[in-house]
């Protein structure tokens, strides 16, 4: 994991209301019935630490501290959704510890140490040699539920990675999405600047990639992308210049939501013929054209979830929330026995059956079918290793 990764995940979660605080409401009997709702749900949780540590089904690590210690609230909520849900299927939900770590810790000692459970919900921005080293000793099944970074790149090579189940789209398809918006606009030429981020520069590769496929160029002072430090004035000087001279159709802005690059670009002064092109979210009208990628993937389980989230919790759920929900799906599906077995190492998904909603999904289950739950984050065509595919959606401002 890198810090990079970490400021990913984080911004992403922030851009589509991943760490949306909990409103407290006027009437002082549904705060009464938040908060124990909330306690409900993590009843009978403690941390690995603990010097009692329970045996459970599955163990869910969220992280301590950090950038990343946030996003716990909106993943144990979300899967508290799909355990409800599992309830009124008329199944009993499998049992749940919950565990923290700090941010890129690894995690052989703490959980080599306690019960062994049968399923492990790694944290966000996980270190991913360390959890396939983990799962190919332990021969265990780990979920990774907001693993989107360059780290996915390299995980079919990593030792256990036949037991690493990425849950949601990973950052690249982003890039490959501002691709074909552009071509699909007739913009063939553009120029392209990043931050000097590894994640930026992962992404900014992708979009090179992908533009070129669709024979589109990069062009500029060097017919190359450029990296910018935003808090550089001179630098920013620099890049509104070479714009003016190149006179791009459209420039590419690979960063951050409110990184110091981002905000210096909207800051600046551009030729209003210009189209400002976004990896992430249009942020806030300017005075030339933008369009912008939303992260935010929609499955055929969505519609419902939020429902069921919205009246539960009070608000409407982001990524975080959706990628807990996604995760408690498989729990609740894995926790099935057919045959006499449950279904612990995952090969009863899989991602060419039709999406079935939950309470169908686990009668198919119980009859020995494979099967695919409607999932809220995706299409869910994914597999150990590979992450599932996205439509994501435009933002234009």
């Amino acid at each position: 994991m890198t810090t990079a990764e970490q400021r990913t995940a984080v911004a992403t979660a922030s851009s589509v209301a991943g760490l949306r605080r909990l409103a407290w409401p006027a009437d002082w009997r549904r705060q009464l019935s938040l908060v124990a709702g909330i306690t409900a749900a993590l009843l009978g949780s403690q941390t690995l630490a603990a010097s009692t540590p329970m045996r459970s089904d599955v163990r869910l690590l969220l992280p301590s501290e950090g950038l990343l210690a946030g996003l716990g609230d909106g993943l144990r909520r979300g899967y508290s959704v799909a355990m409800e849900e599992t309830r009124s299927c008329g199944l009993q939900p499998p049992s749940l510890q919950v565990g923290w770590l700090p941010p890129g810790a690894d995690p052989q000692a703490p959980v080599g140490a306690a019960p062994r459970s049968h399923l492990l919900v790694a944290p966000p921005a996980a270190p991913l040699p360390a959890y396939g080293l983990l799962a190919e000793q332990q021969r265990l099944s780990v979920l990774l539920p907001l693993q989107r970074g360059v780290s996915l790149d390299g995980l079919p090579q990593l030792r256990g990675s036949d037991r690493l189940w990425p849950l949601m789209p990973g950052r690249s398809l982003e890039a490959d999405r501002l691709a074909q918006a552009l071509l699909a606009e007739g913009i063939k030429r553009v120029m392209v600047v990043r931050d000097r981020s590894a994640e930026s520069k992962a992404l900014t590769d992708r979009f090179v990639a992908s533009f070129a496929n669709g024979k589109g160029d990069v062009i500029g002072p060097t017919a190359a992308p450029i990296s910018v430090p935003g808090d550089d004035p001179a630098a920013m000087v620099q890049l509104v210049s070479d714009v003016d001279w190149t006179r791009p159709p459209a420039l590419v802005v690979i960063t951050q939501p409110g990184s110091a690059l981002a905000q210096a670009v909207r800051a600046a002064n551009w030729p209003e013929t210009l189209l400002l092109a976004w990896s992430a979210p249009v942020e806030q009208p300017l005075a030339v054209e933008q369009i912008g990628v939303h992260p935010l993937s929609r499955g055929p389980g969505w519609t419902s979830f939020a429902q069921r989230f919205e009246q539960r919790w009070g608000y409407k759920p982001g990524v975080v929330e959706s990628a807990g929900y996604d995760s408690g799906l498989m729990s609740a599906l894995a926790s099935v026995q057919a045959g006499g077995r449950n279904g612990w190492d995952l090969q009863w998904f899989s991602a060419n059956a039709k999406p079935q909603p939950l309470c169908t999904a686990l009668k198919l289950r119980a009859e020995g079918a494979k099967v695919r739950p409607q999932a809220a984050s995706s299409q869910f065509d994914l597999s150990p290793a590979v992450p599932p595919s996205a439509q994501l959606q435009l933002s234009r401002g």
